[in-house]
């Protein structure tokens, strides 16, 4: 047992010692002699990771030096060397090689090929021999997309493309962009120039281009921009894309302090790890970035690398590969391992980005990065206008401006409620202090944020803008822009096409459409007798005299039908009398509780009868539904507001005039629109006489106050509501449709369009600008009534519709109560005489008795029995009566003395049991 644990304690120490033993890993580079700062990026970032010794592998860098005189025979042999020397990785060469032999020795070796420069366009069979390599540059297909959509960000219509015809990468970059110049070439336009030549030549063909897409490496990027000066290229309102990755590298010291260069630029870098500054792990204490491009990717690219290994270690282990390569034969045995370090490269670089100075890397089955994040900048002062991804996304960013040129901006805006107004006291004051409004405000919030001095310039035609199509010329606000003017257009300026050809807009800072002002009709009160309406007047009065006159018929046909005519008592098998159950009073109330639906107690038996009650209550069932139905649709038709409830109405009908300002966007908006509705309203239009334009949205309003309902007015929604919340009389009608943006107008170029938009932006976030719409829309003094909810949406009925129901019904209460209380006074008379009592005390002993509800059984006084059953019985026949009559005679003879002591007690019994039997007593 013990030599056992001697063997075992060995057999550990042993397996233990080899698994502490580090191993050594060479890994190749290739590098040409002028890329130092990209072989010090290498060797730094070897160093770092064999520092932390997060892995028992120590990575070994054999380089090996290029020179831009050698062909590719000497580039193959010292890869070669590479390969025989048994490194698990090769990187390099950068783009300056214009051979892919290193890709091929790879590919047929088995050993990656890490790249960290762009790589040229591959066909499909070039990819299939390039399997092994992977490039963390980006890819110059989505970089030349990323290129087409930051200048389609920028809206711009013209524009010329300028590169060096030395970059045989640069039309592939920028493939994107030249295509639009196949497509028309008056809107793109292509120059090229070449390093060290002159670049006066090339600014001179584009004499005055405002928008320029520049591709130029940073070492020569500040020549190329200084001689672009004498020629209006950097003057202000002029735009500038600079599309090098590296472009913060040039110095642009002497540029900054150039006032005759007042271009606004645009550059585009790739965006750094988030996290950069934020990660405090032992890493991140001596993982520096360089700034510059190449050197920063190498230092992705060994990571990458390093971290596959590192995860392969765990549960493989690598063996250095050992391969002899003739480039007569196919090597037949290339480096399993290999491959699946390549496939773990591609895992690893999309899972996590900690040691990344780029971020996230992902790549296609070919090897190219196809996810990466770009920032759109402003190079000269260096801070950030926005990032694109490869979603196509571009998302701008928050900027704090401090450097604007101080000079007074001149704001070009129009007279008009509430947007622009004098004060009241205006004569007395002098600059921007004699205005007030929501544009005034607006402009001064963004003023604070970006730190500028302005002064207000209204026009003096007060227009918007609109072309004069026999001068080719632009008023208003537009005008004053075009003609350099004035810096910005503020008002309730909407975004239009034509517009947009002229102008630059900033981010809208209201968004709004288009309704229909029209005039609101005082509500009708409804009269009393509302709910009859479903019936006129004369079908009422026919309905009332026919259920009188079939009341009487049905009491003359029961008393000629011997059927109804039947024997009171039951028991009595030889009656002397027959009685007929229909009177007037029950007639009536059968023939009225059919049409009400009521039904009764008491049903005809003779089918005379039952066909004559069959065929009336046929009646009342039609009758009432059609009441029912009509009320209904009464109801429906009480709601609606009238027959117009948009665009499309108003152009089917000829009643109602309607209109617009004349030459507005809303007038634009339906003469260029080619939807069928917005065409018809639009000819409808222009044939009414007089003409139903106006000039202004005040003159609009007014004419739908005085037309009282006759003319309606289109027009924009805060305009709109701005008047309706201040006059009762006028409302919105219909839904909102054609939308609409209000944003600042700015000359085309612009170098402070993003910087007001960002402004913008940031007011909107802090609520500025929601809190100024409430400020000037809002009107404390409104006092209209307030209408209910759904009133115009549902068929609910108000009081004032059914109020004719509840007097019906207190009426007919009242008329109950007062017959009931007449009859209890009758009553009350004749307990009163047939118990000898003051009809007083009678009154008060019947009101004792009814208040108390608990007792349902009264008693019978002798002397009022009969009476007081006949009365409570309501029988009204005079047969009944006079038999009840003489049946109580025969009891009073029958109930004598000496009529009783004359009979034997048998007789008396006899008598007595019939008297008791007979229902008549």
């Amino acid at each position: 047992m013990g030599n056992f644990l001697i063997i075992l304690i060995f057999a550990i120490t042993i397996y233990g010692g080899n698994g502490q033993r580090i191993k050594t890993l060479n890994i190749g580079a290739l590098f040409y002699d002028d890329e130092y700062e990209i072989e010090e990026s290498f060797v730094k970032t070897i160093n770092l990771i064999n520092s932390q010794n997060e892995v028992h592998i120590k990575l070994n860098p054999l380089i090996r030096r290029l020179y831009e005189t050698e062909g590719s025979a000497i580039l193959e042999n010292k890869a070669v060397s590479l390969v025989e020397n048994g490194v698990a990785a090769i990187f390099g060469p950068s783009s300056k090689t214009d051979s892919d032999i290193v890709s091929l020795l790879c590919n047929a070796t088995g050993i990656p090929h890490i790249l960290f420069d762009y790589l040229s366009e591959e066909n499909d069979m070039l990819k299939v021999n390039h399997r092994m390599t992977i490039n963390v540059f980006p890819s110059q297909a989505i970089m030349s997309k990323a290129y087409a959509d930051i200048v389609q960000n920028f809206v711009w219509k013209k524009f010329t493309i300028v590169y060096n015809s030395e970059d045989a990468s640069a039309p592939y970059r920028l493939q994107d962009l030249l295509q639009l110049k196949d497509i028309n070439e008056k809107i793109v336009r292509v120059r090229t120039f070449k390093r060290g030549g002159d670049y006066r030549i090339l600014w001179k063909s584009i004499k005055g281009e405002r928008r320029v897409v520049l591709d130029c490496p940073p070492d020569i990027l500040v020549d190329v921009l200084n001689a672009s000066i004498p020629f209006g290229i950097t003057a202000q309102f002029s735009h500038m894309f600079l599309t090098n990755l590296n472009t913060q590298m040039a110095n642009f010291d002497d540029l900054r302090d150039n006032v005759t260069f007042a271009v606004n630029i645009t550059a585009a870098r790739l965006k750094l790890r988030e996290s950069l500054n934020e990660d405090m792990n032992v890493w991140n204490s001596t993982d520096l970035l360089t700034m510059k491009l190449l050197p920063d990717l190498v230092h992705d690219a060994v990571m990458l690398f390093y971290l596959a290994v590192k995860n392969i270690s765990v549960m493989y282990k690598i063996n250095p590969p050992q391969i002899t390569y003739n480039y007569q034969q196919e090597v037949e045995d290339p480096w399993p391992m290999g491959l699946y370090i390549n496939r773990i490269m591609k895992v690893i670089a999309s899972s996590d980005d900690s040691h990344f100075h780029y971020g996230f890397m992902q790549f296609d089955d070919s090897g190219h990065r196809n996810n990466f994040t770009l920032d759109i900048y402003e190079p000269v002062d260096n801070y950030l206008l926005a990032t694109w991804d490869t979603d196509g996304h571009i998302s701008q960013k928050e900027v704090e401006i401090t450097n604007l040129k101080k000079i007074v901006y001149k704001v070009a805006t129009r007279i008009g409620e509430p947007y622009f107004m004098l004060k009241e006291d205006a004569e007395n004051r002098t600059g921007n202090d004699r205005y007030v409004g929501y544009a005034v405000d607006l402009i001064t919030e963004i003023a604070n944020v970006l730190k500028f001095d302005f002064l207000f310039v209204p026009v003096a035609d007060n227009n918007y803008g609109k072309l004069n199509k026999e001068t080719n010329q632009w008023d208003g606000i537009i005008g004053e822009l075009i003609n350099n003017d004035a810096h910005m257009g503020i008002c309730d300026l909407t975004i239009t096409q034509k517009r947009k050809a002229v102008v630059d807009f900033t981010v809208p800072f209201m968004q709004l459409g288009i309704s229909i002002l029209a005039y609101e009709k005082p509500i009708e009160q409804k009269p009393w007798n509302a709910f009859m309406e479903p019936f006129t007047n004369d079908v009422w009065v026919y309905v009332m005299i026919s259920i009188f006159i079939i009341a009487f018929l049905f009491l003359f046909m029961a008393r000629v039908s011997s059927s109804e005519w039947q024997n009171p008592h039951a028991c009595n098998k030889d009656p002397e009398v027959l009685e007929n159950t229909w009177d007037i009073s029950n007639s009536f109330w059968l023939t009225m509780g059919s049409i009400m639906t009521a039904g009764s107690d008491i049903l005809p038996r003779s089918a005379p009868m039952r066909t004559f009650n069959a065929m009336w209550w046929i009646f009342a069932i039609i009758v009432t539904n059609s009441y029912t139905a009509n009320l209904a649709a009464f109801l429906t038709n009480s709601k609606m507001e009238g027959d117009i409830k948009g665009v499309e109405d108003l152009a089917k009908q000829s009643a109602v005039k309607f209109g617009t300002i004349q030459g507005g966007s809303t007038y634009t908006l339906f003469s260029e629109s080619n939807e069928t509705t917005f065409r018809l309203a639009y000819n409808m239009m222009q044939s009414e006489e007089p003409s139903v334009y106006t000039k202004t949205n005040d003159e609009g309003v007014e004419r739908v106050l005085k037309n009282n309902g006759t003319y309606m007015f289109l027009m924009e929604t805060t305009s709109l509501e701005y008047n309706t919340e201040r006059n009762c009389k006028l409302k919105m009608l219909g839904e909102t449709f054609g939308e609409k943006h209000y944003a600042i107008a700015v000359p085309f170029g612009a170098e402070y369009r993003s910087n007001l938009s960002v402004a913008i932006l940031k007011l909107g976030e802090l609520g500025k600008l929601f809190e100024l719409k409430k400020k000037w829309w809002s009107y404390e003094n409104n006092d209209c009534p307030q209408q209910e909810q759904g009133t115009s949406e549902n068929n609910d009925l108000n009081f004032s519709e059914v109020r004719g129901i509840f007097y019906t019904l207190f009426v007919g209460i009242f008329v109950a109560y007062v017959v009931g209380i007449t009859e209890f006074l009758i009553y009350v008379q004749h307990v009163a005489a047939e118990e000898k009592l003051t009809y007083k005390e009678a009154l008060i002993k019947e009101l004792k008795f009814v208040m108390k509800v608990w007792n349902n059984k009264k008693p019978i006084t002798p002397g009022c029995s009969t009476r007081a059953s006949s009365h409570m019985s309501g029988s009204t026949d005079k047969s009944s009566k006079s038999s009840k009559s003489r049946r109580s005679e025969m009891f009073k003879i029958d109930s004598r003395p000496e009529l009783l002591e004359a009979r034997s007690i048998k007789s008396l019994k006899s008598a007595i049991v019939n008297n008791i039997r007979d229902p008549r007593i």
